[in-house]
């Protein structure tokens, strides 16, 4: 990739604290089936296994895009409605592993999808500050190492790492604490990678929480 990455997999030390997410035989139509773990603060919990075996569709509950056939979601010890507004409001993010289909909007500008999931902050008396939303995306940019000519290009005209860069971004600007995560190293150079789990591990060690989906 033209440069060094001195370790693929970079740890980060960090320590687990409090329960924030707790899922109880969660079961969907046809997937998942009775699904149960806890999720804690500072914790990076893995889901692995072939492509159907319900590794997404369990995700995609847990942020009220899907609704479940049984089972129950619990964040810091409170239920909320199954909608991915509701789940946003708690404190969950999400990034989808199909990022043309559904995890961007390809034909929108970095800005814009940066900023969608959480542009009450830029809105004053019904209108958009463009100037502060611009800033803050710039810091993002900064932040992820996004490669782009200005904050205005369209999604779709940026390599495939730098999209997944945006999405993170995205969820980051939306103040998440738990991150889902499906598949974020997908379709990305080994460097891009090198990167993203650097990133995932910081979030740990500064208090929040990542489920990680992978094959």
């Amino acid at each position: 990739v033209g440069r060094t990455v001195d370790t693929l997999f970079p740890e980060v030390p960090h320590d687990l604290e409090e329960r924030v997410l707790e899922v109880h035989q969660l079961s969907g139509t046809p997937l998942p089936r009775q699904v149960s773990f806890e999720l804690h603060r500072g914790e990076i919990f893995g889901l692995f296994g072939l492509v159907g075996a319900g590794r997404t569709e369990t995700l995609r509950q847990l942020f009220g895009l899907d609704q479940p056939s049984s089972g129950c979601i619990t964040i810091d010890e409170r239920r909320t409605a199954a909608t991915p507004a509701a789940r946003i409001r708690a404190g969950l993010g999400f990034v989808s592993e199909d990022r043309k289909g559904e995890g961007l909007a390809q034909s929108m500008s970095i800005t814009d999808n940066l900023t969608l999931s959480n542009l009450r902050s830029y809105t004053r008396g019904g209108l958009l500050q463009l100037k502060k939303r611009r800033q803050a995306t710039l810091h993002w940019m900064e932040r992820l190492n996004v490669k782009a000519r200005d904050p205005e290009q369209t999604i779709s005209h940026l390599s495939g790492g730098n999209q997944q860069k945006v999405a993170i971004a995205r969820v980051l600007h939306q103040q998440a604490d738990i991150f889902l995560l499906d598949e974020p190293t997908r379709g990305i150079d080994v460097g891009t990678k090198a990167e993203i789990y650097r990133l995932i591990g910081e979030l740990a060690a500064a208090g929040r929480s990542i489920v990680f989906v992978s094959s």
